[in-house]
Formats: structure tokens, C-alpha cells, sequence
């Protein structure tokens, strides 16, 4: 991603509820924050707006979200959440597997959840700075994970020229994966693995 993107998650931004009751509550508040900042943004969204659409009252909301920051934060960990369990495998295993594990991660979460890289895009800016900083570094780590993978296979790659495939790979897939036109594409997935293949192979190649 062109934006921050992460490799680990961050500390959490709010208490967790360890009841399945709570815990189901607290992801459809999250899905309804998800849709509600990508259709309105994060300041034309309101508290009530919030509640309404997750089907509690606006107030009720913070019994799961110290407040409406702390919810445009949680939305965004999901991403971090998903992409984690990939940089752990993809450490572990060989350069040509790990590139794999990372390619698959980015295309998931490319074309599951494209409205909350819209929302990693534009409403990042809104967050706290220590946030904003958070998540810079885990774009680094997410970003290195990538370079590592690729500097085992193929050790001659400099990290500059690494980096910059690594980069032209995520903005590729997050590209297509946003625009309307490439989504109705068929077999989306299989030409955009087929692209980054491209772009990978001759970026180890040079």
C-alpha cells in the first residue's frame, strides 16, 4: 500500500470484551464505523450516526470505544491484524514461499476490505500523531518484510531496487483493487497475482 500499511499490531485502542455476545457487539460497530467514514468521512460521521447504524444508542458506543478516534483506530487494526499472521510465516519460511504468503496477504486484504484502504489512505491524517507515527513504522516492517523475502531468493537485488518492486507491487494490486473499472474484471484476482509475479521476476532478474 501506498499508505501506511502495518506488520504488527498496534497496542489496542480500546478495552476488548472477552464475552462472544460483546465481542460480536463490538465487530458490527466496527463494520458500521467502517462504512459510515468510507461513505461520509470521519467528521461528517457522528456519534449518533454510529450508534444508529449499529443498532445501539450513539452514547452506547463507548462502553467499547473510549471515543470516536479510538473507533477510526480500531477499524484501521484490522488491517494490521490481518496482515501479521503473513509476516510471521513469511519469516520463517523459503524466499520463493514467504514472497507467496506476503503476495496472498496483500491480494486478501486488497480485494476483501478495499473500503478500509480507502480509509488508511484518507482519514490517517485525522489520528493522533503517536498513531500516525505507529503506523508508519509498521509500513517499514510491513515494506521490509517484503525486501527481506526477496533479497534471500535473489541476494545480487539491492534493497533500493527491491523496495521500489515492493512498492510498485502493492500499489498496483490497491490500485486495481479501488477503481470500479478493474472490479468488474474477470478473474481479477489471478491477473493481478500474475502481474506481481511479473513485476517481481524482473525485479530479481535485473
Amino acid at each position: 500500500m501506498n499508505e501506511p500499511a502495518a506488520a504488527s499490531v498496534p497496542a489496542p485502542t480500546s478495552g476488548r470484551t472477552s464475552t462472544t455476545r460483546g465481542q460480536r457487539r463490538r465487530e458490527a460497530v466496527l463494520d458500521a464505523a467502517e462504512q459510515l467514514f468510507l461513505e461520509h468521512g470521519f467528521h461528517g460521521t457522528s456519534v449518533d450516526d454510529l450508534g444508529a447504524a449499529a443498532g445501539i444508542t450513539g452514547p452506547g458506543l463507548y462502553r467499547h470505544f473510549a471515543s470516536k478516534d479510538a473507533l477510526l483506530m480500531a477499524v484501521l487494526d484490522r488491517i494490521w491484524e490481518q496482515l501479521r499472521p503473513a509476516i510471521d510465516r513469511a519469516a520463517a519460511q523459503p524466499p520463493g514461499e514467504a514472497v507467496r504468503t506476503l503476495l496472498d496477504a496483500q491480494l486478501e486484504l486488497a480485494l476483501g476490505q478495499p473500503s478500509a484502504l480507502v480509509l488508511l489512505v484518507r482519514e490517517l491524517r485525522h489520528l493522533p500523531a503517536d498513531y500516525r507515527r505507529l503506523a508508519a513504522r509498521n509500513h517499514r516492517r510491513y515494506v521490509d518484510a517484503w525486501v527481506d523475502a526477496l533479497r534471500r531468493g535473489a541476494p545480487a537485488l539491492s534493497d533500493e531496487d527491491a523496495r521500489t518492486a515492493v512498492l510498485a507491487v502493492h500499489g498496483l494490486i490497491d490500485s486495481a483493487a479501488l477503481n470500479p473499472e478493474a472490479q468488474r474484471v474477470p478473474q481479477r484476482r489471478e491477473l493481478l497475482r500474475s502481474l506481481a509475479d511479473a513485476v517481481l521476476d524482473r525485479a530479481v532478474a535485473r
